[in-house]
């Protein structure tokens, strides 16, 4: 069961979106709230884009974003289990914290950057590298992640609610978490079993924009 799961957690994601979007949908949400959760929604979603349907980022973090010429997927630091705790931390920790503590903006801002972030690798730097427009996660990226934030930028006085630190300890929490999601000793430790080894769809062979899903 349990592996189930962790082998299927991409898939599981979409219902975790659609639980937000139910939470979205029936509750009384002020801007950072709706902000906050929308992001959390397309989050999950993005994760499905990525791993799932079409599939292909196991591979383009591998070999585009670590640098890691390398297509062997069982010789990969790289597994279901550390991607679900890698994904999932982040997100709870950067796209979930600002909700319930919404006095410490540098939160909100936190993930204000990672939403421009994502734009810049999915929109920039992956195509740049694939020499392809598309890449795994660029819809949810450029058409989910942007226009909620881009809307919130619009509405909010970010003059009035953010000052410079807000802005360092944003970076500096983002940078925390993506290395504790991504390079730290859980991830790396979660990343060698090789029980659940990552099978999903355009994850062996290559991305599937280059038709291998």
């Amino acid at each position: 069961m349990m592996k189930s799961i962790i082998r299927h957690w991409y898939e599981l994601a979409v219902f975790v979106a659609g639980i937000v979007g139910v939470v979205l949908a029936i509750g009384q949400w002020n801007l950072l709230q709706t902000t906050i959760l929308a992001s959390l929604l397309i989050i999950h979603l993005h994760f499905f884009e990525e791993m799932g349907f079409p599939g292909g980022f196991p591979w383009l973090g591998i070999n585009v974003e670590l640098h890691i010429d390398e297509r062997d997927a069982t010789k990969w630091d790289l597994n279901q289990l550390s991607t679900l705790w890698g994904n999932e931390w982040f997100a709870v920790l950067v796209c979930l914290v600002p909700l319930f503590l919404p006095q410490w903006h540098w939160l909100s801002l936190a993930a204000v950057i990672f939403a421009f972030a994502e734009l810049a690798m999915h929109l920039i730097y992956f195509p740049l590298s694939l020499k392809l427009l598309y890449n795994p996660g660029f819809f949810t990226a450029v058409f989910g992640l942007t226009p909620i934030t881009i809307n919130y930028i619009v509405r909010a006085p970010m003059t009035r609610l953010y000052h410079w630190s807000d802005l360092v300890l944003a970076i500096v929490w983002i940078i925390f978490n993506y290395w504790m999601a991504f390079r730290g000793p859980v991830y790396k430790k979660l990343g060698g079993d090789e029980a659940v080894l990552i099978h999903g769809r355009g994850s062996q062979q290559g991305p599937a924009i280059h038709g291998s899903s």
